[in-house]
């Protein structure tokens, strides 16, 4: 039979590679595998459906990627492949955090303007561990996709649209499943060098892939890889725009230097020694954090490796096994560390005691997952089943901290003066502390699942699938005892954990093939999660071709966030922050002076009686392709979320009274709670031209948007709605517009990825005051090339960032709570990069 224009198309694309430099050819939900027809019908999973099928198209929207588009984004790595996908909410925090004991050095995953926790990330469809260390407040408890090899992926699948009717909790934005090569044959290695303009971010990269056996003729096939990067950090003194923290050099700019200074703040004014004047503003001696040690982008030191074999055990079995194991190894420098001690007056001073040494965190994070299974048909029955464990392990080892007690003591009895650097070294000693913290997390899990055709429709089959679940959650989180009884100073107070609970699940699937041009998918999960409840997620979908060149999709699904182990049990800890805001300052009118970067403690607090978040998407869009070289998709979506676990706002815990001040420190007493509620809806848009081939070559274009209509939340029962759309770090729009071209052995790609604007406030819209200054949208364009003129040889260069665009100056971007990196995070500061690899073909 013909194939249909839609369908012949998206599978003309996925084989042309051409996918316009970031090989983004790979249509939503119109995923086609070429089949020539000596080629043996296989049945496939697609993500988001537990049915085995030969024809892919479902109706729910599906990204694809394979690794031709990969390689053309350039990408060594997934944190760089990432930033060229529009449907993924970019923010580099973890790669800019230096001083975070969960985020520094980590790269999540974030879609549809939700958190990380709300992407359910997958390896050949299985759970991964959650980052072993992550903050009370369930921030950074999601998968660290840094781990993932690079290059053992044969491709990226995204579904975009709620998935706890299959996968169960956490997949309430979408779902990330990253797929490894299938019997590969083979031997190629990689090797890369890349550096910035400003001779800086110096990188090397690394890879090897081996395969051997051919699954069908020899009964077995096992498949090695393995990734290492090696990169040198960016400096804040290096970039013009991070180089002070005193940001007044720009208009509208702040002066964002640290209140805690070596020369002592005293409590309602003055100083313990003279200040130097240009340090003086108003009554408070200032700190210039980033003129010496910290870094605007870290450095790292990766290496990822995965091991995957499959075992013939007759024709209709197959038996699998999956490694991974990951490291990562980072060095973290700080300034000393900043804090309240008493002068030998019994006097509080926000102060910086330089002699001890910059604050040094020498972090080891690991990843091993083992995975075994067996599939197969029986009597007309796909089934599996698999078993497997995951374990996150991190160390964080930090130095040159002072124990508090201690330190009080020295300066109450004049054994040292906390202003000088000429102290006795013995007695720095006797106070100095190493504080260490570790982390495990761990995964175990046993999946079951069998699918199969129940009798024929006139569409097609009626198929089903029933599957079943076990999951256990283990974490332990252990700083030392002087973090607990917050005796740091100038670190964040920290809680112990050790928990775990189980959790089963059962599922079951339909598809619906109603009449040849209408098809229904039907699901629903049920969960019971030890400690949090049982949940219900269901899910309908459907697809609709009235013409061979248009395919219309609809879906609902149910999906739920169980809170994290972290969120329930993890007693109470505290992070500094500083403000000018009179509101906070006026509930601490003994210490607060005047109210200039005023130094206070959030202390937050886990809840052991939290229930899981539940959220609702909505999915409405179409597919036109007029012809085989034109698709235009348009896919709206609407996500609405209930019982979100939160803090409340600082202005209503300071109304409920629910302040103190503690050991002379000011501290907003914050614990988890299911108070907020959040909506937010927008559009995908995908453009694509893939023109025949001319004498100048072969050229195609895409442009793909992810534009958002509405970012509102409620922070707790009772508050007025917040309007977040086109505030700070919530851009309206993400945009990537790839141009590319294939001649003789060339392949060129041109690709600009643009953020929009944002307001400079982290306000609701209709709190944020005339005037506020406006973030403009921000662009970058790399362009690159191959060419394959070798014999087993390919060879890579490009430039990322082409025209050495500097992220815009934000107010917001400049405080202590966003880094005081003196732009967004959505950006980055790199500025014009250079690249080039080899990769040989062995065999």
């Amino acid at each position: 039979m013909q194939e249909k224009i839609i369908a012949c198309s998206v599978r003309l694309m996925f084989i042309s590679g051409v996918a316009m430099g970031t090989g983004l050819f790979a249509h939503s939900a119109l995923a086609q595998e070429v089949k020539t027809e000596a080629e043996k019908i296989q049945k496939v999973t697609v993500t988001g459906s537990a049915i085995k099928r030969v024809d892919t198209e479902t109706a729910a929207p599906i990204e694809i990627y394979n690794k031709k588009d990969i390689e053309r984004t350039g990408a060594t790595t997934i944190p760089e492949l990432i930033k060229n996908l529009a449907s993924l909410d970019v923010n580099d925090t973890g790669e800019q955090t230096s001083n975070s004991p969960s985020g520094s050095g980590v790269t999540n995953i974030k879609m549809r303007g939700l958190s990380e926790r709300n992407v359910l990330i997958l390896l050949n469809g299985r759970r991964l561990p959650a980052n072993a260390l992550a903050d009370g407040s369930g921030a950074g408890a999601a998968v660290d996709v840094s781990s993932i090899p690079l290059s053992a992926l044969e491709r990226v699948e995204i579904l975009k649209d709620g998935g706890s009717a299959i996968y169960g909790a956490d997949a309430v934005a979408g779902v990330m499943n990253f797929i490894t090569k299938k019997n590969y044959q083979g031997a190629e290695g990689k090797a890369g060098y890349g550096k910035s303009s400003r001779s800086d971010a110096q990188e090397k990269t690394a890879s090897l892939v081996f395969g051997v056996g051919d699954y069908e003729k020899s009964g077995y096939n096992v498949l090695a890889s393995f990734d290492m990067i090696k990169r040198d950090p960016i400096m804040r003194n290096a970039r013009e725009i991070s180089r002070s923290s005193d940001f007044r050099r720009f208009f509208g700019g702040t002066d964002g230097r640290s209140g805690y200074s070596p020369y002592g703040n005293i409590a309602g004014g003055g100083q313990l020694k003279p200040c130097p004047p240009e340090d003086l503003s108003g009554t408070t001696c200032r700190f210039d954090t980033n003129k010496t040690l910290l870094t605007a982008v870290n450095g790292a030191d990766r290496f990822s490796g995965m091991l995957v074999g499959s075992f013939k055990v007759n024709n209709d079995i197959r038996a699998f096994a999956d490694f991974t194991y990951s490291e990562n190894k980072d060095h973290f420098e700080a300034q000393p560390a900043p804090g309240v001690y008493k002068d030998d007056q019994g006097r509080n001073v926000n102060g910086r005691f330089m002699q001890i040494g910059p604050r040094t965190t020498d972090r080891t994070g690991s990843l091993t997952q083992l995975a075994v299974g067996l599939e197969g048909n029986t009597r007309g029955i796909d089934w599996e089943i698999s078993a497997g464990k995951g374990v996150s392990k991190i160390t964080n080892q930090d130095s040159n901290y002072a124990q508090v007690d201690l330190f009080n003591d020295a300066i109450a009895n004049h054994r040292i003066d906390p202003t000088s650097t000429t102290n006795s070294e013995a007695e720095i000693n006797k106070f100095r502390l190493t504080p260490l913290r570790t982390g495990k997390s761990e995964l175990s899990f046993v999946n079951a699942k069998a699918s199969g055709a129940i009798l024929d429709l006139a569409g097609g089959p009626l198929s089903y699938a029933v599957g079943v679940s076990y999951l256990k959650d283990t974490l332990a989180d252990n700083p030392d005892q002087n973090q607990i009884d917050n005796l740091v100073f100038g670190s964040i107070q920290q809680a112990k954990v050790n928990a775990s609970r189980n959790s089963k699940a059962v599922f079951g699937e339909l598809s619906i093939p109603f009449i040849k041009n209408v098809e229904a998918q039907v699901a629903v999960r049920y969960d019971q999660i030890d400690g949090v409840g049982n949940k219900a997620s269901p899910k309908l979908a459907i697809r609709y071709q009235p013409v061979e060149s248009l395919m219309v999709r609809a879906s609902y699904a149910g999906s739920f966030l169980a809170p994290t182990l972290k969120q329930m049990y993890g007693g109470m800890d505290a992070g500094a922050e500083s403000t000018d805001d009179p509101t906070i300052c006026k509930a601490f009118p003994s210490i607060a002076g005047k109210c200039q970067n005023f130094s206070y403690l959030r202390v937050g607090g886990s809840n052991p009686d939290l229930k899981p978040e539940t959220g609702k998407t909505y999915n409405l869009g179409f597919v036109f392709a007029p012809s085989n070289i034109v698709s235009i998709g348009v896919d709206y979506f609407k996500i609405s979320k209930k019982n979100e676990i939160g803090t409340l706002e600082l202005e209503k815990a300071i109304e409920l009274g629910r302040y103190e001040i503690k050991n002379g420190e000011a501290r907003i007493l914050l614990n988890n709670q299911n108070l907020a509620s959040t909506d937010i809806s927008g559009v995908d848009l995908d453009f694509r031209l893939n023109l025949a081939k001319t004498a100048y070559g072969k050229f195609s274009l895409r442009n793909s948007t992810t534009l958002y209509t509405q970012i509102d939340s409620v922070p707790s029962a009772g508050e007025p709605t917040k309007n977040s759309l086109g505030i700070f770090l919530n851009p309206r729009y993400r945009n990537t517009f790839t141009l590319s071209a294939e001649y003789t052995d060339f392949n060129l790609a041109l690709v600009a990825r643009t953020t929009g604007e944002t307001l400079d406030s982290d306000l609701g819209k209709d709190k944020i005051p005339a005037g506020t200054p406006t973030i403009p949208s921000f662009t970058e364009v790399d362009f690159g090339g191959q060419y394959m003129g070798l014999k087993s040889l390919t060879l890579n260069a490009g430039i990322k960032n082409l025209f050495d665009r500097m992220p815009p100056y934000s107010k917001m971007g400049s405080t202590n709570q966003y880094g005081s990196l003196g732009y967004s995070t959505t950006h980055n500061l790199r500025g014009r990069f250079f690249y080039m690899s080899a990769n040989y073909k062995f065999y």
